[in-house]
């Protein structure tokens, strides 16, 4: 019996990961868990991992023990792992990613949608999308993390609430992919998160006045308060809605969040399955537009989602959301005429995925997807999918 994570509606917060004590949770790598099949169990030759009874909630249930002194970092408990958690290393614990049932991720979840079947199960939570082209939902903590990731400026806050310019709004779905609640739903659909990494998270004990006013504030209970040393501590990893910095009278806390770039607006289009850095960069160099960015230093890949920002903020008409045909269906494309580009720079400005830049050679801007699918056809030559048209 092992924890179950009700991935459609998971906030990437991170939260169970970082407060899960042997890494036995990965959000980044499809949700991966320990499932306690004991494949690791049954092969370690040392002893080092063992099965362990428990009694829970009135009921017998069994995990993974992990004797570090017997442990001769071999390997092979991560070589026969089911689900390719299990990993080892030189870092204490050696071997790493087994679940030991402490029921942390459990406890820290914000929106409270990881269980233990049968022991503990959390309520199912049923969301109504709305069928509208874009709604912001009573979800919505008025955090107005969404209002400057808006590529076209069409959200504002009224009544501590987000409000979306539907004449503005070119449905990229970034401010759904961004809202830390999933508060915002695009075309009917629960949104897939951007990735986000916590670079700091942290209180000033000599200007907290233990109001606990941000304790009271945070919408998923994250933050605590520490009564005997009279201060608050902030969680290793949340949301990062920002509610508690800005509620915050004496500015104690202080929070530093990093996004990834979002994802491609729908799963049609030229899309990334598979973020292999070494063949992306070898699509990436076949691009005649340079619309596809490899990042090696953040190993992070950036393309072109031809979500038209820049066709909105082009003042010339040099930038237009065109069409073409690929194995007879429709795709949307970027068509661009340099002789009417002025290189004002205003699509390099609004670009979500900032891919766009201006050059001076034959062709004044680069970075914006073409669908001329060259890409795509060193990716097959390659045998490996890492880029898909859906």
């Amino acid at each position: 019996m092992a924890i179950s994570i009700d991935k459609d509606l998971c906030l990437v917060c991170y939260a169970c990961q970082e407060e899960c004590p042997t890494k036995a949770i990965d959000i980044d790598n499809n949700f991966k868990t320990c499932i306690l099949c004991f494949n690791c169990v049954e092969v370690c030759p040392t002893g080092a991992l063992v099965k362990e009874k428990i009694d829970m909630q009135g009921k017998t249930l069994e995990k993974v023990n992990y004797q570090a002194h017997k442990c001769v970092k071999c390997g092979k408990c991560a070589e026969v792992c089911s689900t390719g958690i299990k990993k080892v290393d030189d870092t204490f614990p050696y071997s790493k990613g087994h679940c030991v049932l402490c029921l942390k991720c459990v406890e820290t979840c914000p929106i409270e949608i990881i269980s233990l079947p049968g022991v503990i199960d959390r309520p199912k939570k049923k969301i109504e999308i709305p069928k509208e082209p874009i709604v912001v939902t009573d979800s919505c903590v008025g955090c107005a993390l969404c209002v400057p990731e808006c590529p076209v400026n069409a959200i504002k806050m009224e009544n501590n609430k987000a409000v979306i310019d539907k004449n503005k709004c070119i449905y990229c779905s970034i401010c759904a992919q961004t809202c830390p609640w999933n508060a915002i739903y695009v075309a009917g659909k629960i949104p897939k998160k951007r990735r986000k990494k916590i670079k700091k998270f942290e209180v000033d004990e000599e200007k907290c006045v233990f109001c606990k006013l941000c304790v009271e504030i945070c919408p998923g209970n994250m933050i605590k308060a520490d009564e005997n040393r009279m201060v608050v501590i902030p969680p290793k990893a949340c949301p990062a809605c920002k509610l508690c910095v800005n509620a915050c009278p004496v500015n104690a806390l202080e929070l530093d969040v990093e996004f990834s770039s979002p994802h491609p607006i729908t799963d049609e289009g030229l899309v990334i399955i598979e973020e292999d850095y070494e063949i992306l960069k070898k699509c990436a160099s076949v691009c005649p537009t340079d619309a596809i960015v490899v990042d090696d230093k953040k190993k992070e890949v950036r393309m072109c989602i031809v979500c038209g920002a820049c066709t909105v903020a082009c003042p010339t008409g040099a930038l237009k959301l065109g069409k073409i045909e690929h194995n007879g269906k429709e795709y949307n494309r970027i068509e661009y005429s340099p002789y009417l580009c002025e290189k004002c720079g205003k699509c390099v400005e609004v670009c979500p995925m900032k891919t766009l830049r201006l050059t001076r050679g034959r062709i004044p801007l680069k970075g914006y997807c073409v669908m001329c699918l060259l890409c795509l056809s060193v990716a097959e030559q390659e045998k490996k999918k890492v880029l898909a048209l859906k």
